[in-house]
């Protein structure tokens, strides 16, 4: 019979098993404050374009989400309130996921529904996954360096305070 294990080996245990679990949210972090930007989207128009161009280095907040997402539409009137009231100091970003819909299909979305910040299309998640996406609709504030200062499925009724 092997001898009982002492709670300090159990706490020690835990430990390193919160570490190692932290570790891909660490790495997200420095991904995403120094190569998110670089990232290459679609725009409305078909055109390739780096995430960073379209935020012109003011502080961001990006909206993931999809046409078919129910949840997106009930949160979107929302991201563009937000969009309407900070324009001009903070850049929102529509960021289109999933690889399910073609640049025409965001492009009725953003018309049926009046649309007025940009819509990107991240055909391959590479943004959704540097972030750390696992369901939409899911709101990103980041501040001009790029750090993330929110995160939730919807977005804050104010920015203030928060930039």
């Amino acid at each position: 019979m092997s001898p009982p294990i002492s709670w300090r080996v159990k706490v020690s245990a835990v430990m390193v098993w919160v570490i190692v679990a932290a570790l891909p949210s660490l790495a997200v972090g420095a991904v995403a404050s120094s190569m998110v930007m670089n990232i290459v989207l679609v725009n409305e128009r078909g055109q390739e374009v780096r995430l960073g161009e379209v935020a012109s280095g003011k502080p961001t907040l990006l909206f993931f989400w999809a046409t078919w997402c129910q949840s997106c539409r009930k949160v979107q009137p929302s991201v563009a309130a937000l969009a309407e009231k900070y324009r001009g100091r903070v850049q929102v970003i529509g960021i289109n996921v999933g690889g399910l819909d073609s640049v025409q299909a965001v492009n009725d979305y953003r018309q049926r529904h009046g649309i007025t910040y940009p819509l990107l299309v991240d055909r391959v998640n590479r943004v959704a996954e540097a972030y750390d996406i696992v369901a939409i609709p899911t709101v990103i504030l980041l501040d001009r360096q790029g750090q993330v200062r929110f995160r939730d499925v919807a977005p804050p009724a104010t920015l203030d305070g928060l930039l």
